[in-house]
């Protein structure tokens, strides 16, 4: 009986009752099942900080303002590196369910990239197109390579913010238009504070060649770029934290990154504005350190936020439908106690 039993049972079944035997030693499941574009990067990132500590120096003895500034130079360009791995860590589908965002996370690591090999590639630029005899560090091929550096950093950033506006799910609450203003107000400063910069040189004293001029209005344009996309991605981060998005620990620490970001931008291009002098000397070398510590963190808040599952991509549950008017009340009620509504309820 129990054998003709066991011969009817399903193949599935036999297996199920099958005494289960203990696996051998193994990595964890959740590193074997990483993405392979996720290893990749979190290679790339370790190369990049191999290739940092390797090119700069701290001296036998630094001093802690020196280390200061070694860390604040070090984890911007090595999280800069681990942000699309952090987004594939926890959405290995972003290719198609957060493909802006992705782009926008990848696009920033290039740019890194991109610094690294600059000054490999100066003396090639050098002589495909030398400076002039007036400014001979000017390097036309170079400024264009800087300049598309800006550009792609600038078109990442605000990929960022596009696709974590797209990964929203409910409508913006009350407050969100004091978010804009303070952003769009920081965004001003910061730029005007750029185009200053550049207008109060002593253009009697340079030589104002076609390559100068060009280095002069990419300098300004790109510095105005930068600080709008940062601005951008901040309002955008604001925004989706107030409506209540999830996770909301991941919105508040893209939230508190990205501003952290566009103030670093802000104090440093006002701190810009001014001549240092003897007596004042320390004070701006403070403020340096302090921008870095600024931007640093920074960095850290974005990466934490996609490392905590920043964007959620599963859409709310809808409402019951069959009962519409208890979905009224409900909407209602969300509204007046300033909860998340839903962009789309059905």
């Amino acid at each position: 009986m129990h054998d003709a039993m066991t011969d009817a049972l399903p193949d599935h079944a036999e297996a199920a009752a099958a005494p289960i035997e203990p696996r051998g030693p193994h990595l964890p499941d959740r590193l074997t099942s990483l993405p392979y574009w996720a290893v990749l990067i979190g290679l790339l990132a370790l190369a990049r900080l191999i290739w940092f500590v390797r090119e700069t120096e701290l001296g036998p003895s630094p001093s802690p303002s020196v280390i200061l500034t070694y860390v604040g130079a070090l984890v911007p360009a090595v999280v800069t590196v681990v942000l699309p791995a952090a987004l594939l860590l926890r959405h290995p589908d972003a290719w198609t369910s957060a493909r802006t965002l992705l782009i926008g996370t990848v696009l920033l690591a290039v740019v890194e990239g991109m610094r690294v090999l600059s000054p490999a590639l100066q003396g090639f630029f050098e002589s495909v197109t030398p400076g002039s005899e007036e400014t001979p560090s000017l390097v036309p091929l170079a400024l264009f390579y800087t300049a598309t550096q800006g550009l792609v950093a600038t078109f990442a950033v605000a990929n960022i913010g596009l696709g974590l506006a797209q990964a929203r799910h409910y409508l913006d609450r009350r407050g969100t238009l004091l978010i804009v203003l303070v952003a769009g107000a920081a965004v001003m400063a910061g730029a005007a504070a750029r185009v200053t910069a550049v207008v109060q040189l002593p253009f009697d004293e340079i030589p104002m060649t076609p390559t100068v001029a060009v280095y002069l209005a990419s300098a300004i344009v790109l510095g105005v770029l930068t600080i709008t996309a940062w601005g951008y991605l901040a309002a955008t981060a604001a925004r989706a934290a107030r409506a209540g998005e999830e996770p909301r620990g991941g919105w508040l620490l893209a939230t508190l990154g990205s501003w952290l970001i566009l103030a670093a931008f802000v104090i440093g291009s006002v701190a810009n504005l001014a001549e240092p002098t003897p007596e004042t000397q320390g004070l701006f070398t403070g403020l340096a350190q302090a921008i870095s510590v600024i931007y640093t963190l920074g960095f850290l808040g974005l990466v934490a936020g996609l490392l905590v599952g920043l964007p959620s991509l599963v859409p709310p549950e809808p409402l019951d439908s069959t009962d519409d008017e208890d979905a009224d009340e409900e909407l209602v009620a969300a509204a007046a106690t300033e909860d998340g509504v839903p962009l789309a309820v059905g």
